[in-house]
């Protein structure tokens, strides 16, 4: 007995030995013990709106993308990855959460914020000290709609000021902007741990590629964009390769969306949730040589971006991530059972009042949910163009009720959306562009049967086609069309938005007000419609119906900050602080986050001289965001008065890092350079006040004063004051352009014109004292 217990334990010490000896000598190495104990960097491409199919390591042969055709030499390519919706925030909300759109709710573009309960990569990387950037490409990414979470710093700085229109397809800058800001990042943080988000746009319409690419891809301008973003992203792989960082850096590329290309009849994305909007490019690159070349073919989703990351870095995977880690496919390991990809568009629900869009899929079918639902084969039928629904009964139950159960789970606990956080001025000159169109009303569609995108795409693209007409110098045409459109469908909001938005790019303020109250007789609370309503009024300088016309809309139950916050701005225009003060009081009360309102309390305490409060509102603008208009100005103004010049500068400085166009902040440096008799700095201000704003009239007359002051160029200083003067200035500014004239004319030897101008002067100067006898 005691020689069997013997040979027992002899057996299983040897069993545990062989099981250590198979792991250490036949079983692959975890990820783990690949990574030891070095923190590796991560640098993450999103290329937007890019098709998996279109790019050469994808088997496209009529694009060259060299750059990323070596991602995939040296990585992990996915062959199956979707996005889980076909816009940009959205799905760039899935990849930094590792959550579904059912869950972080953000399922629009504009005027929806990511969740500020929801941990983000760049969180998870700065708690473990890493340094985070981002360098996004887009206003849609912009860092007011949250996603600069945890980020040190984000590069986005859109001046909408300089767009004559603003949409997706023209507030954007190009990939080689976004690789000149974000090379010198990386450049500074070689020797450091960093995480790097890097996001190009260019793939996104208009399809406009810079030489040489826009004739190598004459007939193909889509594919123009991917190839000269590769070559951008070409100086990212020469960067890391130069300084030695790819032995320790992880990266991955993706695309967040897909592009229809006339595929179903869809031009673009957004609308439809077919492959060619959701199949997305994934490759992941490692210094490990085990990973490199590896093809999968498993299905993936971008929402398992964050927790592959997670266990590739050693962090642990936040609870609310609902993707699932992909290390097991890099080892060409198969899950048990088929994954299934969630796929989704709100976007006809939201802004047509049409059904939203679902599909889930796995290697072999995808289920569109619909009110009339689709199934294909996508092994098959690739380019889903057989309905399978009626034939394959029993796959369609099975996939509905694996789509239901998904639905169900995921959006347990789920995020609800706020729209007030944005702040009012942004809101307001969104509205006033266009550039969020009418949300269809919630309640009305409550218990309705939806119409079926499907079979509404073809006034879908007539409104789309007739809007950018419309911008585009058509706007009869334009307009006849979608009241065409109006005619046959008389339910879609955006239609009276879009024709109000025409006639307001117009300035033709009577007619937008009548289509904009046309939106708000089918949606009452639409505040985009009301606020273009009140900027209607404010174009024709009607400030008193403008002021009816808010606080009439507000005694039917409303309560909109951005209204109240209007009503405050238009008062402080015309000067009525203690007026404007109450109004911005009350949009603090409904809005205590409205970092524009004590933006302006601010101004105002400046000018009543109060600069204990000036600064008390100026600072609690400052910690709700620092980048606002004309803060750092506000700033700069208080320090002027306080006598603190050079920490005035560095607040100018900072406005027009925020806000570039920002003229005023440029005359104010010249003034501040003026008074620091610092020449050279003062003309090289008042230049560039001449070249963001030729209508205003003292930059003119300080021109003029530093030619006068140099000796030089006396013809043209005169030319400068005469056109200053036709600008018609303030009467308190006449005195100094005449007294120039009398000097520039007694320079050129005409004693008569400067004696007249002299004389001129003098009346003025007399004038303005007997006006303001306290002077």
């Amino acid at each position: 007995m005691k020689k069997r217990r013997l040979a027992i334990a002899f057996f299983a010490v040897a069993a545990v030995i062989l099981g250590v000896a198979y792991k250490l000598f036949f079983q692959e190495p975890g990820f783990a013990q690949l990574r030891g104990n070095h923190q590796f960097n991560l640098i993450l491409i999103t290329l937007d709106t890019t098709r998996a199919d279109h790019l050469a390591c994808y088997g496209c042969t009529h694009v060259e993308t060299p750059t990323i055709d070596r991602f995939a030499e040296h990585g992990v390519r996915f062959e199956r990855c979707f996005a889980q919706t076909p816009l940009t925030l959205p799905s760039h909300t899935s990849i930094m959460t590792g959550t579904l759109p059912l869950f972080h709710g953000v399922r629009d573009n504009g005027g929806v914020f990511v969740p500020q309960g929801l941990e983000t990569l760049a969180e998870l990387f700065k708690h473990k000290g890493y340094e985070t950037g981002a360098f996004v490409a887009a206003y849609v990414l912009d860092s007011k709609w949250g996603l600069n979470q945890g980020f040190d710093y984000y590069f986005d700085r859109f001046d909408l000021s300089k767009f004559k229109r603003i949409s997706l397809g023209t507030v954007q800058r190009p990939a080689n902007e976004v690789m000149d800001e974000a090379l010198p990042w990386l450049e500074k943080r070689k020797d450091k741990n960093f995480f790097a988000w890097v996001h190009l746009y260019d793939p996104h319409s208009p399809y406009e590629p810079p030489a040489p690419f826009n004739k190598q891809y004459a007939e193909h301008p889509y594919l123009g964009e991917i190839a000269f973003a590769d070559s951008q992203i070409q100086r990212l792989w020469r960067f890391l390769e130069t300084s030695s960082l790819l032995d320790r850096t992880f990266l991955v590329f993706a695309a967040d969306h897909g592009e229809s290309l006339g595929e179903h009849n869809e031009s673009s994305h957004g609308f439809f949730i077919y492959q060619g909007a959701i199949h997305v490019p994934l490759i992941i690159v490692t210094p490990f040589k085990r990973f490199q070349g590896v093809v999968s073919p498993e299905t993936a989703s971008l929402v398992d971006l964050m927790p592959t990351i997670c266990e590739m870095e050693g962090i642990p995977i936040p609870i609310q991530v609902q993707g699932k880690s992909l290390l097991p496919a890099f080892y060409n390991h198969r899950q048990k059972e088929a994954p299934l990809a969630y796929s989704e568009t709100y976007y006809p629900r939201f802004h047509y009042g049409w059904s939203d869009l679902k599909s889930i899929q796995n290697e072999k079918y995808k289920l569109i949910i619909s009110p009339e639902p689709e199934l294909y084969d996508i092994a098959d039928d690739p380019s889903e163009e057989k309905n399978l629904v009626w034939s394959q009964q029993d796959v369609y139950r099975n996939m509905n009720a694996a789509a239901e159960t998904l639905i169900r789970e995921s959006g347990k606990n789920a995020y609800q959306t706020d729209e007030t956080k944005i702040d009012e001025e942004t809101r307001e000159k969104l509205a006033s562009l266009g550039y969020v169109g009418s949300f269809s009303n919630p309640a009305k569609l409550e218990g309705k049967t939806l119409a079926n995108p499907k079979e509404k795409i073809g006034v879908y693209n007539e409104l789309s086609h007739a809007r950018e007409m419309g911008m585009s110098g058509k706007p009869e045409e334009a307009i006849k069309i979608i009241r065409g459109i109006i005619a046959t469908d008389p339910d879609i909001t955006d239609a009276y938005f879009s024709i109000g938005n025409i006639y307001f790019q117009q300035q033709r303020y009577r007619e937008a007000i009548d289509y904009f109250k046309q939106v708000l007789g089918r949606k009452p609370d639409d505040s985009f419609a009301a606020i273009n309503i009140t900027l209607a009024y404010e174009g024709m300088n009607q400030f008193t119906e403008a002021e009816e016309f808010v606080l009439n809309y507000l005694s039917k139950g409303f309560k909109e900050p951005q209204l109240y916050f209007m009503l405050g701005n238009m008062n402080f225009i015309q000067k009525n602080y203690d007026k404007a003060i109450s109004y911005f009081e009350t949009c603090l009360s409904l809005n205590a986050e409205s970092a524009s309102s004590h933006n302006i309390l601010g101004a105002i305490y400046l000018v009543k001289g109060e600069l204990h409060r000036a600064e008390e509102h100026l600072q609690k603008a400052m910690q709700l965001n620092p980048r606002l208009t004309n803060l750092h100005y506000n700033w700069a103004q208080m320090d002027e008065k306080e006598g603190m010049l050079q920490e005035a500068e560095a607040e100018y400085m900072k406005e027009l890092e925020c806000s570039p166009k920002h003229f005023k902040a440029m005359y104010n440096l010249s003034h501040l350079y003026r008074e620091t008799n610092n020449e050279a700095k003062e003309y090289e201000y008042l230049k560039r006040c001449l070249d963001t704003d030729p209508d205003f009239p003292l930059t003119y007359f300080y021109l003029a004063r530093i030619y006068l002051r140099r000796g030089e160029r006396y013809q043209e200083a005169v030319d400068l004051v005469k056109k200053g003067i036709d600008l018609k200035p303030e009467r308190s500014e006449l005195p100094l352009a005449y007294f120039l004239l009398a000097d520039l004319y007694n320079r050129l030897g005409d004693q008569a014109m400067s004696r007249k101008c002299a004389q001129k002067g003098q009346e003025l100067a007399a004038s303005a004292d007997g006006d303001n006898p306290q002077n």
